[in-house]
């Protein structure tokens, strides 16, 4: 199943996630409205989008009081009766990534739909920070990133802590 992965090293913290992904769900230019959200870590010096991870077994639909959240057949995303939403909050309060998140002028709560398989954040990323990929591309993306980074604090053929 493709998700979005986030590349937080690219990453600069624009916005312009919000703002596109606000627009095309809502019709409004507002971050408040967005579906993904930046995350401001001061102690580690960076900005790290934040959108729904898809879980396989989602917090949020297990919390769920009016039994709302699924996973769609089809695309295994995780979907939302929005409709029937009485804004209690138990889902966004179960989800480990805040991701799920309320709509303050619908008073329901939300959470990346991933556009229907066509993520629109994703395709205005400036700096190519959000990629929408297969969760085995992802963890071959990481891999080869991490060895290369490794490379180049232990070149090949060198080792530390091994005695040699």
């Amino acid at each position: 199943m493709k998700r979005i992965v986030v590349d937080a090293e690219v990453c600069t913290g624009c916005g312009i996630c919000q703002l596109v992904c606000s627009v095309h769900k809502t019709g409004q230019w507002h971050p408040a409205l967005s579906r993904i959200k930046i995350k401001q870590m001061p102690e580690f010096g960076i900005k790290v989008p934040v959108v729904c991870m898809q879980c396989s077994n989602p917090p949020c639909a297990v919390f769920c009081v009016m039994n709302l959240i699924y996973k769609d057949p089809d695309t295994g995303y995780t979907m939302r009766r929005e409709d029937k939403c009485i804004g209690c909050r138990a889902c966004e309060i179960a989800c480990p990534f805040s991701a799920a998140i309320m709509d303050p002028i619908r008073e329901v709560v939300v959470n990346c739909d991933l556009c229907g398989g066509e993520p629109v954040c994703v395709a205005y990323c400036p700096e190519g920070a959000l990629l929408y990929m297969d969760e085995a591309e992802a963890g071959d993306k990481r891999r080869s990133r991490l060895g290369l980074k490794s490379g180049e604090i232990f070149p090949r053929g060198e080792c530390s802590g091994r005695g040699s």
